[in-house]
């Protein structure tokens, strides 16, 4: 791992199964004309898990390629940053070991970032296993209200409406490069320089809402988050937490409520507070029924 290094690609590992082998072979065989490295963190997987023995059998032997086998599971932001602080590329790509390229996306995202100094962040399209698209890649800045325009759905209702679209930006061209407020996590890309400056995601985060709130600091810190839709890739999407449905789901609402105490907290009153906190926690308790609704049929 001695070579000029352009990017360093970060994947935090958890009983990923197959998708990691998926992840990597894509990788490999898209990226072209810019040196990386890949940097992997295992989550303490199942040593039975295929993605497990496929870092035993293959990636610990790979050229450029660093193993860290973490004895308990780090949480996605604190793997994440111990990967970053290793890392020797000038930009970072942090992805999820279920996603698939279609094309050169490495390469697309470090030139982009490296030709726009006042670009902190970009992402690629993210689509569904079907071709559809995924939202997280495109989504505005997290105030509350915005959110509550999403999740009650008004805001897909009426995907022209700037007012509503806060959040979701349905109104925005999902074929065209667009400043916005957070990416997906499962696969973006951030200049190292950045990450010296701002440090890395909040390890307060165990899961969820990581990402957001790194964007939101770019911001804060005077630089830009761009979706770029000329890079584009497939996410399989929770693989790693299918298994565990209902916790993922408790610790989605769990960093959610972190993130509103970190941002807004201190912008409301008692009554607003009390508001906001009811509509995060009551999300969770109707995600929570429909789960348990599901499973007994």
């Amino acid at each position: 791992m001695d070579r000029t290094v352009d990017v360093s690609v970060i994947i935090v590992n958890w009983n990923a199964g197959k998708y990691l082998k998926e992840t990597i072979d894509s990788l490999q065989a898209k990226t072209v004309d810019i040196a990386y490295e890949i940097i992997l963190v295992d989550n303490n997987s199942y040593k039975g898990d295929e993605s497990y023995k496929y870092i035993e059998e293959v990636l610990e032997h790979k050229e450029n390629t660093l193993i860290i086998k973490s004895e308990e599971n780090l949480g996605f932001a604190r793997a994440n940053n111990l990967a970053m602080s290793k890392a020797k590329g000038r930009n970072l790509l942090i992805l999820n070991p279920d996603v698939v390229f279609h094309n050169n996306v490495i390469k697309i995202l470090s030139n982009y970032l490296d030709e726009n100094p006042n670009i902190g962040m970009a992402g690629p399209k993210v689509l569904n296993y079907d071709g559809s698209f995924q939202q997280p890649c495109l989504r505005g800045k997290p105030y509350p209200m915005d959110t509550l325009f999403h999740l009650v759905g008004l805001a897909k209702m009426f995907p022209k409406c700037k007012f509503l679209n806060g959040y979701a930006l349905w109104h925005l061209n999902r074929d065209e490069i667009n400043e916005c407020g957070a990416l997906s996590g499962c696969c973006m890309m951030v200049k190292k320089s950045l990450f010296d400056e701002i440090g890395g995601m909040d390890e307060q985060f165990f899961m969820y809402q990581e990402e957001t709130d790194w964007g939101l600091r770019t911001m804060n810190a005077g630089k830009k988050i761009v979706y770029n839709p000329n890079a584009v890739v497939t996410h399989y999407q929770g693989v790693t937490t299918k298994k565990v449905k209902i916790k993922s789901v408790l610790i989605f609402t769990q960093s959610m409520e972190k993130f509103f105490k970190k941002h807004f907290w201190k912008k409301y009153n008692f009554i607003q507070k009390a508001f906001w906190l009811t509509l995060i926690w009551g999300n969770f308790f109707l995600k929570y029924a429909l789960l348990e609704i599901k499973g007994a049929k």
